[in-house]
């Protein structure tokens, strides 16, 4: 299945390294640490961070917020420094006002950082020109894969012992020799399991597609690489009743078998995706391969590292997708390069392959990147089906050739990234319903599909260039109270188990009126022994003749708990339990209730019990 290729003459070419020198400080010479550098960069619109000198009051605090039209969003957790909003484009300008008060000791603005690509520490990852054509790295950034999805490898089996397989192997069979010991005697099943899913970021060898996935090796083509119909069936049926995800077959001949057809719509019915090699004799008439053509299966064509058709790469109306498969026209390292037994094999002893590891080339190789990538989109969404899974990855390719499907490259190159992007969970579906002006409302989404929990934002700006989380939970619906006047924006975002968010839903906005009192500034709590008795205290508000005091867990205040209802400002914690416990207050009044006041922390901390010394004579 796969065309031979070896260079008689390696060319060794030598390179120069040049050390760079940096200044070194001289012995016992102190190093200073670098001045805070002048604030640059890309950073979230509307939002600083300032922390103030221990002796700031509270009046100041707020006369400073009124001076630069800000609000305080919240305080850092067991920090001091306090997140504030300020008006857009005017945040370098605030900084630099605020960083010349001395009772500032720093203002900056809400920086933005990103993560890098995933780049594994392999030492043969430099050689897998596939993984950066298909965006494998920024695929790692939102999931490596999950143990829990298993690849059937049905070919020549696998070296057992391999360093960078011997972790992921499951348990398989030796059709072949009928035992339970499939050993690789050729070397093309080992190369294939590396490509889909060879143990990674282990400092050793190469990367597989899938980090996570677990191999489970199934012996059908023997020493010289040649098989039978009825092991490749025994082995499809053995593969999705042992609990294989996906089944990749780089294998094939020009037979329509009606045996293998059935156990591959048996395993697609029950689940499995089967995914197999277009086949490498395009120059040698283009006869069509089997399984490939067969129904219910995703048939795989090969690319070369300049994004073109592998010369062997075979074509036709069954082709569904491309994947990097090599073509070693020029240089050697043009293949794919994969783990080999660490054993002398067919391969090795009949072709010159080198042992450990080697490129080679062939739609064969193609075939694994594809089964990877399936096994990363499950991992993304496990609820999905397998055809689900593969229009995924068809949807999200890179078109090649002519426009849209065509016959050499189906839909496309494998994109894994844009795939993993694309099997996120849904967008939910947000509505407002009880929308009254008084500040009081509830924010309403569908349920979404596998998601486990959702995440609220709320802010003023339509654009959302200053938001904050108002709710993370697994509830489908939100209560809003107190809510300040103004117009008021909500947009909210579900996350499966596997940690897969989806878009952000459709925003949704709401308007509430001036209401008829402001709210109680909510002083700092003070207890810093961290005790389980404290006082909350509070404002007096002109016009109230109450106040409501509540208690939350968490700051999203998703199952409060009302603390006090009466006419005083301060209200005595007693026997709190451990943790750390958020407040807020507002004030009622005839003409109605205000908002909601910002929240306050206190934290209660676990006390050593100290024993009596008892001394004995």
């Amino acid at each position: 299945m796969k065309t031979h290729f070896r260079k008689v003459l390696l060319l060794v070419a030598l390179f120069l390294l040049t050390a760079s020198l940096f200044p070194s400080a001289t012995p016992g010479q102190a190093v200073s640490a670098a001045e805070p550098p002048t604030p640059a960069g890309d950073f979230k619109a509307g939002e600083l961070l300032v922390k103030f000198e221990t002796d700031m009051t509270l009046n100041a605090t707020e006369n400073l917020l009124s001076r630069y039209q800000a609000t305080q969003i919240r305080a850092l957790y067991r920090s001091a420094v306090q997140l504030w909003s300020v008006p857009a484009g005017k945040e370098l300008e605030i900084v630099a006002a605020l960083n010349a008060n001395p009772a500032v000791v720093y203002a900056e603005p809400n920086y933005r950082y990103h993560a890098f690509d995933t780049t594994p520490d392999d030492p043969h990852f430099s050689k897998q020109w596939a993984h950066t054509k298909i965006q494998s790295p920024a695929a790692w950034d939102i999931t490596t894969g999950s143990d829990a999805i298993t690849i059937a490898i049905i070919d020549t089996g696998i070296d057992e012992g391999h360093p960078d397989l011997a972790s992921k192997i499951v348990a398989g069979y030796d059709y072949v020799d009928n035992d339970s010991n499939p050993h690789d005697l050729n070397g093309h099943g080992t190369h294939c399991a590396g490509i889909a899913a060879a143990t990674t970021n282990n400092s050793t060898g190469i990367a597989g597609s899938s980090w996570g996935a677990r191999i489970m090796p199934l012996r059908v083509l023997d020493a010289e690489g040649s098989g039978l119909s009825d092991d490749i069936t025994d082995a499809i049926t053995w593969a999705y009743t042992h609990g294989a995800d996906v089944l990749s077959l780089s294998l094939g001949g020009p037979s329509y078998s009606a045996s293998m057809q059935n156990a591959i719509n048996a395993a697609h019915a029950a689940g499995s995706l089967v995914i197999a090699a277009m086949g490498n004799d395009r120059t040698e008439g283009n006869p069509t391969a089997y399984p490939a053509a067969c129904g219910n299966v995703m048939a795989v064509a090969a690319t070369g590292p300049t994004d073109t058709y592998a010369y062997y790469s075979q074509y036709g109306g069954h082709c569904d997708i491309a994947a990097p498969g090599g073509a070693m026209v020029t240089y050697y390292s043009e293949g794919v390069y994969s783990t080999m037994p660490t054993y002398d094999v067919y391969m090795t002893t009949t072709y010159g392959y080198y042992k450990n590891y080697d490129y080679v080339q062939g739609t064969s190789q193609a075939t694994p990147h594809v089964a990877g990538l399936a096994a990363l989109v499950w991992s993304v969404n496990p609820g999905l089906t397998p055809d689900e899974v593969q229009t995924i990855i068809e949807d999200s390719a890179t078109d090649l050739g002519d426009p849209n499907w065509d016959s050499t490259y189906g839909h496309g190159r494998i994109n894994a990234f844009a795939a993993l992007q694309a099997a996120r969970p849904a967008a939910p579906v947000l509505t407002l319903t009880d929308l009254p002006a008084d500040g009081d409302y509830v924010l309403d989404w569908n349920d979404v599909s596998d998601a486990v929990s959702y995440t609220l934002e709320e802010s003023a700006s339509a654009s959302f260039t200053t938001s904050f989380v108002r709710y993370i939970g697994a509830n489908s619906a939100y209560t809003v109270t107190g809510q300040r006047a103004g117009t008021w924006y909500y947009r909210v975002q579900a996350r499966n188990a596997s940690g897969a968010t989806s878009d952000w839903s459709n925003p949704q906005s709401h308007t509430v009126s001036t209401l008829p009192l402001n709210a109680p500034p909510l002083h700092d709590i003070l207890n810093l022994d961290k005790d389980d008795t404290y006082t909350v205290t509070w404002s007096t508000v002109s016009g109230a003749t109450g106040y409501i005091l509540e208690e939350s867990s968490n700051r999203y205040f998703d199952t409060p708990t009302q603390a006090y209802n009466g006419t005083e400002t301060a209200h005595n914690v007693t026997g709190q339990s451990v943790g750390t416990w958020c407040y807020r207050v507002r004030a009622t009044g005839a003409a109605g209730n205000s908002p909601w006041s910002f929240v306050k922390n206190a934290r209660v901390a676990p006390h050593e019990i100290f024993l009596p010394l008892v001394m004995r004579n």
